[in-house]
């Protein structure tokens, strides 16, 4: 009866010991998705730190294209530098990337509604909006959006490039704006601007969204932003202020560039 009564204590000992090893050495209980150790996740994607990826998980950049850029071939060509870089989104694969085009994605009937922005992206967990030759109105769009936030503010940067919308309208939604220095007032609709030789826009776009990473959250208003543009732009092409004919006033957040 002694020796059972060991032989019992000695395994009773042996299974405590045993379950405080397997709690000691268990797996963790984040691990790594598939995605982001495969050679398939989009490239720059592929270089970020876990906090950034963290951070990005979940949610997009919204990049709208419009006049100027919503053609088939540009459609085409900012995609698959985004796709490569960043990832687009499908109806059945979620990306970083959420590109709208102007009008086609914004047809209510036979009419195009840039109002219906609202509703596009009332379902989408946002980190960053970039527009590109955004029409008359997305300000107007972006101001309703805005409203829905609880306290009125965009908790991410939204820039706008080469709009043509209202300027003063465009400069209150947007962190920034940047346009061509030599853009003619009055251009028609959907007609393109005729750009530097060197100028690539896939280029802008995709320093634009490494920007918006980068700062992972919104860019508070005391943020220096002539170095944030000239940096998106490039080297190549120096940035000013702009400053308006009538009044001759400076802006702070709207920039043109050669």
């Amino acid at each position: 009866m002694r020796y059972s009564n060991i032989f019992l204590a000695f395994i009773a000992l042996t299974t405590i010991f045993a379950s405080c090893k397997k709690e000691e050495y268990k797996f963790p209980t984040y691990q790594k998705n598939v995605e982001e150790t495969s050679s398939t996740i989009p490239s720059k994607l592929r270089k970020m730190d876990n906090e950034t990826k963290a951070y990005l998980r979940g949610k997009n950049i919204v990049v709208i294209l419009g006049y100027g850029y919503n053609d088939e071939a540009s459609i085409e060509k900012i995609t698959s530098s985004l796709s490569q870089n960043f990832g687009v989104e499908t109806e059945d694969v979620p990306e970083l990337i959420s590109i709208l085009v102007y009008p086609n994605d914004f047809m209510k009937g036979t009419v195009a509604r840039v109002s219906s922005l609202v509703t596009l992206l009332e379902d989408k967990n946002l980190c960053g909006i970039i527009s590109i030759g955004a029409p008359d109105g997305m300000h107007s769009a972006l101001s309703k959006l805005q409203d829905k936030i609880e306290d009125g503010k965009f908790n991410f940067p939204v820039f706008s490039f080469l709009s043509q919308d209202d300027i003063l309208g465009t400069e209150a939604v947007s962190d920034f704006v940047l346009d061509y220095a030599h853009k003619e007032s009055g251009l028609e609709e959907e007609t393109a601007l005729v750009m530097p030789i060197d100028f690539d826009i896939t280029q802008m776009l995709n320093n634009a969204v490494l920007a918006i990473i980068a700062k992972k959250g919104p860019l508070d208003q005391n943020t220096a932003l002539a170095p944030i543009v000239q940096t998106i732009i490039g080297k190549d092409h120096p940035i000013s202020h702009y400053v308006d004919t009538d009044t001759g006033i400076q802006s702070r957040n709207h920039f043109i560039f050669e």
